[in-house]
Parts: structure tokens; sequence; C-alpha cells
């Protein structure tokens, strides 16, 4: 018997096994009654499509409860490791940290946060800074996400407010953090000082794949970064940096999508 609930006729197939997913990942793992809870779905279409995820192993059953799949696992990271940016760029990262000896991280945007698309390190300092591949960060309270976030609209900034505060040092002042993203516009580069994690700094830049969109020339994909700790941050690791941001953006001068789609 159903309980009543309205699906949304709006909501597509996709959509609801989308609502399933997030509500799995946010709590790791849930009953059928948690997964309606969460969503909003009844309780026939909550049961069909977990017993279609776990059939195709997007899911996971153990007892009642249900998390996330090994197929879902596979598919990230092959798809983070065969992506044709990172392929490019990866030579360059490892280049960037074996050159610096530091924690160089890739990442991108996504809505208000920074993810991690790449981490590399040596030593104890790498388990000191508690980043992970496909980590969400606030953008703001990063270097790699203050440079995205430079070169982004003022409708954009305007989307990720309110700023939340990580540590004592995070900038939560939107006039503040337009001043500061003026000044990477006009630096090149970005620095967070113990903003994400009490005692780390960054320095952080852009890397971009070449668009198809003429007014602008290029467009920004990714950011890179080289992390210490905070007492060591150096200037002297920016010109590495921005070395390797030349290098990547050198590789990414021809982007296949572009040119697959050219030829259909």
């Amino acid at each position: 018997m159903e309980d009543g609930r309205d699906n949304g006729p709006s909501l597509s197939m996709l959509d609801r096994i989308d609502m399933i997913l997030d509500a799995v990942e946010e709590a790791g793992f849930l009953t059928l009654s948690g997964v309606m809870e969460r969503t909003g779905l009844t309780r026939s279409t909550t049961h069909r499509l977990l017993v279609q995820m776990e059939r195709r192993k997007w899911l996971f059953r153990v007892g009642t409860n249900y998390e996330l799949g090994v197929r879902l696992f596979g598919l990230g990271t092959n798809g983070l490791r065969t992506h044709w940016f990172y392929r490019r760029a990866m030579p360059t990262l490892s280049w960037l940290q074996l050159q610096t000896g530091r924690v160089v991280h890739m990442a991108y945007l996504d809505g208000a946060d920074s993810v991690y698309w790449e981490k590399l390190g040596s030593g104890r300092f790498q388990w000191e800074v508690p980043t992970r591949i496909g980590a969400h960060r606030p953008a703001h309270t990063t270097s790699v996400g203050k440079a995205l976030l430079a070169v982004q609209s003022d409708d954009y900034l305007r989307g990720i407010e309110p700023l939340t505060e990580l540590t004592a040092d995070t900038v939560t002042s939107t006039a503040a953090l337009r001043q500061e993203l003026d000044v990477i516009r006009r630096r090149g580069y970005s620095i967070e000082r113990g903003e994400s994690v009490p005692g780390v700094g960054c320095f952080g830049t852009t890397v971009s794949a070449a668009s198809d969109d003429s007014s602008t020339a290029r467009r920004t994909s990714a950011a890179i970064s080289i992390c210490a700790p905070l007492a060591e941050l150096d200037t002297r690791l920016v010109p590495i940096l921005l070395a390797a941001k030349k290098r990547i953006d050198h590789n990414m001068r021809v982007n296949p999508m572009i040119e697959s789609s050219a030829d259909d």
C-alpha cells in the first residue's frame, strides 16, 4: 500500500535514481524506509528501483540496508584515470610533485565546492592534508577553488553564498572574497593560508582546455595547487607552479572532444 506521497510527475527515472544515489552516498547506508524518507519516493517506486540498482551492482545490500555498489566504484576510478584531460595533465603533475617535494592537487569546480581529481605527495605531510580524490571542500576555502572562482561570473559567485567557515582564517565576507578574487585575476595564482585546514597553506592556479568558443578562446577546466605546512609556504614555489600550468595548457591546446564533434 502506498504511503500517499507524490513522486512528482516531472521526475524522470534518472531523476529518481539520482535521488537514491545521493541519499545513500550522504548517509553511508540506508534501509528502504530510509531511502523513502530522504527522497519522498513511494514505497513501490523505491523498492522497484532498489532491486534494479542492486541487480546492476549500483547498490550493495547487506540485510535490509543498501550502500553504494562496486560498479560505481569501478566507474568512478576508471572515469578519473581515463579522462583525456587527466591523462594529459598527469605527467606534469608528477613532475610538479617531484620538483617541489610537496603535496600536489588537481581539482575542478562543482557548484560551491572544489572537487579533488588527483592528489600526489610523499612523506608524512601528505597524510596531514585531509584531502582525497573525489572529496568536496568549499571552493572559497581552498587555493584550487579560489583560482577557479576567480574566472567565474558575478552571478556564479552570488550562487555560492553564504560562505561556509571551516577555520578561524576562512574568508566568510563576500566583499573580502571578491577583493581577493580580483587580486588572483591580476596575479595569476591564488594563495590559501590555513583557511581550509589549520596549519596548511597552498598556491593554486587554473589550467585550461582548448575551447570551441571563439569569444573566449579557452575554457577553464581545472586548477592545480602545491601545498605545504603553512610555516614553509614559500613564494619560490610559485614559478614552478606556473611552469606546470604552462606545460598543461600547452598539452591541452587541442581538445579531442571538439575535434571529434567537428568530424560528425
